[in-house]
Protein backbone atom coordinates (compact mmCIF):
# COMPACT_ATOMS: atom_id res chain seq x y z
CA UNK A 1 0.00 0.00 0.00
CA UNK A 2 1.11 3.46 -0.91
CA UNK A 3 1.28 6.15 1.57
CA UNK A 4 -0.91 8.16 0.91
CA UNK A 5 -3.58 5.37 0.45
CA UNK A 6 -3.07 4.56 3.92
CA UNK A 7 -3.24 7.86 4.85
CA UNK A 8 -6.81 7.96 3.05
CA UNK A 9 -7.97 4.50 4.74
CA UNK A 10 -7.44 6.09 8.12
CA UNK A 11 -9.90 9.85 7.23
CA UNK A 12 -12.18 7.53 6.09
CA UNK A 13 -12.38 4.57 9.04
CA UNK A 14 -12.12 8.10 11.24
CA UNK A 15 -15.39 9.80 9.31
CA UNK A 16 -16.87 5.83 9.40
CA UNK A 17 -16.89 5.56 13.19
CA UNK A 18 -19.19 8.48 14.00
CA UNK A 19 -22.13 6.96 11.77
CA UNK A 20 -23.73 4.42 15.28
CA UNK A 21 -23.59 7.99 17.24
CA UNK A 22 -26.18 9.36 18.84
CA UNK A 23 -27.84 12.58 20.00
CA UNK A 24 -26.55 13.17 23.75
CA UNK A 25 -29.27 13.42 26.48
CA UNK A 26 -29.27 14.32 29.63
CA UNK A 27 -30.08 12.79 33.18
CA UNK A 28 -33.77 12.81 33.69
CA UNK A 29 -33.37 14.84 36.54
CA UNK A 30 -30.67 17.25 35.41
CA UNK A 31 -32.65 20.10 35.02
CA UNK A 32 -34.44 19.83 37.99
CA UNK A 33 -31.23 19.75 39.92
CA UNK A 34 -30.18 22.69 37.88
CA UNK A 35 -33.27 24.72 39.23
CA UNK A 36 -33.15 23.64 43.08
CA UNK A 37 -29.68 24.77 42.88
CA UNK A 38 -30.29 27.91 41.35
CA UNK A 39 -33.52 28.93 43.35
CA UNK A 40 -31.12 28.17 46.70
CA UNK A 41 -27.81 30.01 45.55
CA UNK A 42 -26.88 32.78 48.45
CA UNK A 43 -25.87 35.95 47.30
CA UNK A 44 -23.73 38.08 49.19
CA UNK A 45 -23.22 41.64 49.59
CA UNK A 46 -20.87 41.93 46.56
CA UNK A 47 -23.35 40.47 43.90
CA UNK A 48 -26.28 42.80 45.34
CA UNK A 49 -23.85 46.30 45.12
CA UNK A 50 -22.09 45.25 41.65
CA UNK A 51 -25.90 44.32 40.31
CA UNK A 52 -26.55 47.63 41.85
CA UNK A 53 -23.97 49.68 40.79
CA UNK A 54 -23.72 47.95 36.74
CA UNK A 55 -27.40 49.77 36.10
CA UNK A 56 -26.50 51.92 33.46
CA UNK A 57 -28.19 54.73 35.39
CA UNK A 58 -26.67 54.50 38.26
CA UNK A 59 -22.87 54.02 36.04
CA UNK A 60 -23.41 57.21 34.16
CA UNK A 61 -24.47 59.05 37.58
CA UNK A 62 -21.15 57.69 39.17
CA UNK A 63 -19.14 58.95 36.20
CA UNK A 64 -20.42 62.23 35.85
CA UNK A 65 -20.08 62.51 39.46
CA UNK A 66 -16.48 61.43 38.99
CA UNK A 67 -15.71 63.70 36.34
CA UNK A 68 -17.26 66.74 38.01
CA UNK A 69 -14.72 66.16 41.22
CA UNK A 70 -12.03 65.98 38.80
CA UNK A 71 -13.34 69.14 36.93
CA UNK A 72 -13.68 70.83 40.25
CA UNK A 73 -10.39 70.05 41.53
CA UNK A 74 -8.39 71.21 38.08
CA UNK A 75 -10.05 74.51 37.71
CA UNK A 76 -9.99 75.03 41.70
CA UNK A 77 -8.07 78.63 42.43
CA UNK A 78 -4.78 78.90 44.50
CA UNK A 79 -3.47 81.81 46.06
CA UNK A 80 -0.89 82.73 43.90
CA UNK A 81 2.74 82.72 45.48
CA UNK A 82 4.53 86.03 44.92
CA UNK A 83 7.74 85.80 42.65
CA UNK A 84 10.15 86.58 45.10
CA UNK A 85 9.62 84.46 48.06
CA UNK A 86 9.33 81.58 45.36
CA UNK A 87 12.85 82.55 44.11
CA UNK A 88 14.16 83.05 47.73
CA UNK A 89 12.66 79.65 48.46
CA UNK A 90 14.76 78.26 45.50
CA UNK A 91 18.04 79.89 46.27
CA UNK A 92 17.83 78.90 49.70
CA UNK A 93 17.76 74.98 48.82
CA UNK A 94 20.55 75.57 46.32
CA UNK A 95 22.72 77.21 48.91
CA UNK A 96 21.74 74.32 51.65
CA UNK A 97 22.96 71.80 48.72
CA UNK A 98 25.98 73.12 47.91
CA UNK A 99 26.94 73.35 51.64
CA UNK A 100 26.47 69.89 52.27
CA UNK A 101 28.56 68.43 49.51
CA UNK A 102 31.24 66.94 50.53
CA UNK A 103 34.02 66.60 48.20
CA UNK A 104 36.37 63.88 48.17
CA UNK A 105 39.04 65.96 45.91
CA UNK A 106 39.25 68.85 48.70
CA UNK A 107 43.16 69.79 48.89
CA UNK A 108 42.85 71.90 51.83
CA UNK A 109 41.72 68.55 54.04
CA UNK A 110 44.64 66.15 53.37
CA UNK A 111 44.03 64.14 56.77
CA UNK A 112 41.98 61.49 57.00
Amino acid sequence: MNRKEQIDKLVDDTLNSLDGAGRATPGPYLFTRLNARMQNANEDVWDKTLRFVSRPAIAMAILCLVICINALVVTRNYPAKSTSAATEETYASVYEYNNSVAVLDDVENTEP
